[in-house]
């Protein structure tokens, strides 16, 4: 006598006793058990009796059949098996579907009934089985790594209490490859596995999609997978993905599926520069291309179904492929688990080489005990090729990235040349003639050019000047302060590193150098610059070529040098602070920038000019300067030079109201001292020459007067030379 209840599917709850030798059961009304649930065969299977034992066989029925022992043990009744399987008392049989198939509980003889919950409906509770751990042998305990592991989830802990059915560490691959040849039936899914991801190209998203897909073909029960991702610097892991099984039915199969999913996409997270598949669940707008998987989405947006913590932290830390058969159980108190309601659950990880550089994670979320030693091996071996596709398409995606970068930085660097070329020198002074005149005379040569002024006189723009004048103008103006950056930096921004030359170095970087070959490099402030960098700074100047950090060879270069400096590079080397053999190599060709207050002619055309510079800006229309504080402008020492200038009148167009003009009240506090000056000396009408020029003779005579006639003290506190004070002391005729 065998007694048959029913746990799940239309019949729920009903009971048969059978007496008969043999009887069959399927969805037709012909058979001794009628059972209508829709993805049945017509003659699923058959029971019959020889001697004292029952066996079960299946009819060659559609969607299959399996045998789940008391103990756990999953059986497939296939071609493996003939078909055919002894029954047992306690045995369940999973008929049909492997979401949701019709369970049938087997009692032999006068035995109790076994003492299993039934099947939950979607979205009810687990199945509860016994405790197994069988296969080879107890779980073993943790793995040195032989290689880089990710770091485990950054996530709560979840209590690491599980029980493994089967494990295959990743030394075995090649093993399991060997076997996986001589199962040709494998070999052949595996094989059209493959092609189908190879189908997928080089976009991520796809990628996944194409992972999941094969995941789904080479395990059948697989009703979820998710992958698992690591990224960042500290190697964390995060889900970039998660599919489940498109319903045979379509969108409307279940909508309860669907609501599940959902719900479970709302706790997913996915990880920055990796994004996951731009889909929808099944049967909505922007579904995925896969007939076969249903990506899973919140909100209208892309989110993935998250991945067991408990499962990844054993397949890291043991680098090996886990099979745990009833998760409820035997991963009990894992949050992951119990929320997700994973009843069996398959995790190995994306392998390449001795590098793990994520995890697959493949579950069923219906029944216990779904999956066996040939799912396992399967998916090894296809996370070896999953590894490469991913890590392919992830390269093509960085590559991506880097040359819209390129793009953006080629942009920005050509309008920057094209402001620089079209800024020409302000002012008609003759001390700015004679600058002109010496740029016009280097500019098509390759001598070292040496610039020297006071801050804020203009040393770069001189320096632009004559590389946009000269025959490199098609090529990099490449400009860096010495003083701006430390010296430990210093030597690298010039002359490039190999990875991993220091802490820090994590890629190849060119240095300024190398990106300013065939055009012009301007190194302002040169006299910042430490004794060390002097000395390999006149090897690149006499050898013409550089040698990154961390290198073992030199490399070639075309440079034109432009230094500057405010520091008298004699008075350094004299002190010891400047190599004296650089010093002879860079001042092939000195250039003077006097400072403004030797040139104040040239201030009202200064002014005039970052007035319609700041005013086209702020889109601000003012009138001009008023007479007099152009005078009381000119009158001004300019300690700054050009610099102050061009920030005193920034100031000054803020301040001013539209249409009116600027007067002496808005200049600032320390301009306005010499107003009194101003107003006693300079004429009340006249040219702007003329009121420039007594003040300046007024204030010539007070500075002798101060100085008891001594012109050495008197041009030092004028700040002039003191040949240009003799100049002006017989423009004057004093």
């Amino acid at each position: 006598m065998i007694t048959l209840e029913i746990l799940s599917g239309a019949q729920r709850g009903a009971r048969r006793e059978v007496g008969e030798a043999s009887f069959t059961i399927g969805r037709a009304p012909h058979n001794s058990l009628v059972l209508p649930d829709a993805h049945l065969s017509s003659e699923h299977g058959q029971i019959f009796r020889e001697a004292e034992t029952y066996i079960y066989k299946d009819l060659r029925s559609t969607n299959g059949s399996r045998l789940l022992r008391r103990n756990g043990t999953l059986l497939y009744v296939d071609a493996t098996h003939s078909f055919e399987v002894t029954l047992q008392d306690g045995d369940q049989l999973l008929l049909g579907d492997p979401v949701e198939p019709v369970v049938l509980a087997c009692r032999l003889g006068n035995a109790a009934l076994l003492d299993a919950a039934p099947l939950p409906p979607p979205g009810g509770g687990a199945v509860t089985m016994p405790a197994i751990q069988l296969g080879r042998g107890p779980a073993a305990g943790p793995v040195a790594p032989a290689g880089p592991t990710p770091a485990a989830p950054a996530e709560a802990a979840e209590p690491d209490t599980s029980r493994v059915l089967l494990r295959r560490p990743l030394s075995e691959a090649e093993e399991v490859a060997d076997k996986a040849l001589r199962d040709p039936a494998l070999a052949t899914v595996l094989l059209g596995a493959s092609k189908r991801l190879g189908r997928r190209g080089l976009e991520l998203n796809a990628v996944f999609e194409g992972i999941a897909e094969a995941i789904f073909e080479l395990v059948p029960l697989c009703t979820h997978t998710a992958i698992e991702l690591s990224d960042g610097p500290e190697g964390r892991m995060a889900t970039v993905f998660g599919a489940m099984r498109r319903p045979e039915g379509g969108a409307g199969k279940d909508a309860k599926d669907e609501k599940a999913g959902k719900a479970e996409a709302r706790a997913g997270q996915s990880t920055p520069g990796l994004a996951p598949v731009a889909a929808v669940p099944a049967g909505g707008a922007g579904a995925s291309s896969s007939p076969g998987i249903a990506p899973i989405a919140a909100g209208g947006g892309p989110a993935p179904v998250r991945a067991s913590r408990a499962v990844i932290r054993r397949v890291l830390t043991e680098r090996a492929a886990v099979l745990v058969a009833n998760a409820p159980q035997d991963l009990a108190g894992a949050a992951s688990i119990m929320g997700a309601r994973i009843q069996s659950i398959i995790g190995v990880p994306l392998w390449d080489g001795e590098e793990i550089r994520g995890v697959i994670q493949c579950d069923n979320r219906a029944s216990a005990a779904m999956f066996r030693e040939r799912d396992l091996e399967a998916l090894l071996l296809l996370a070896g090729q999953a590894a490469l596709a991913i890590e392919n398409a992830r390269l093509l995606q960085r590559l991506r990235l880097a040359q819209e970068q390129l793009r953006v930085e080629n942009r920005y660097l050509k309008s920057r040349d094209e402001k620089r070329r079209a800024i020409e020198p302000i002012g008609g002074s003759a001390a700015m003639r004679e600058v002109l005149r010496q740029v016009q005379k280097v500019t098509d040569t390759r001598a070292t050019v040496c610039i020297e002024g006071e801050t804020g006189t203009g040393k770069e723009l001189i320096a632009s000047l004559i590389h946009y004048q000269s025959g490199r103008r098609d090529k990099l103006f490449v400009a860096q302060n010495c003083a701006a950056v430390p010296e430990t930096l210093l030597e690298s921004e010039l002359f490039g590193h190999k990875k991993g030359a220091f802490t820090g170095a994590d890629g190849d970087k060119k240095g300024l150098f190398e990106v300013a070959d065939g055009g012009t490099l301007f190194l302002d402030e040169i006299g910042e610059m430490s004794l060390g960098l002097q000395a390999k700074l006149l090897r690149v100047l006499q050898e013409g070529e550089v040698r990154p950090i961390g290198a073992t060879q030199t490399r070639k270069v075309d440079v034109r040098i432009i230094c500057a400096t405010n520091r008298s590079l004699e008075k350094e080397v004299t002190e010891g602070r400047f190599r004296q053999d650089l010093y002879y190599r860079l001042k092939v060709y000195p250039i003077r920038l006097p400072p403004l207050r030797e040139r104040r002619e040239d201030i009202q055309a200064l002014c005039e000019h970052f007035l319609r510079k700041y005013g086209s800006e702020m889109k601000k229309a003012v009138a001009g300067f008023t007479p007099e504080t152009i005078a009381q402008l000119s009158s001004y020492n300019w300690p700054g030079n050009v610099r102050e200038l061009e920030n005193e009148v920034h100031r000054l167009v803020i301040q001013a109201e539209p249409e009116t003009f600027i007067t002496p009240e808005l200049l600032a506090p320390r301009m306005r001292q010499a107003e009194g000056i101003v107003d006693r000396i300079a004429p009340a009408k006249g040219p702007l020459k003329d009121m420039m020029e007594e003040v300046e003779r007024f204030l010539l005579i007070q500075a002798l007067r101060d100085h008891g006639g001594n012109k050495t003290r008197t041009a030092e506190t004028l700040g002039i030379t003191r040949e240009g004070l003799h100049k002006k002391l017989a423009k004057f005729g004093l």
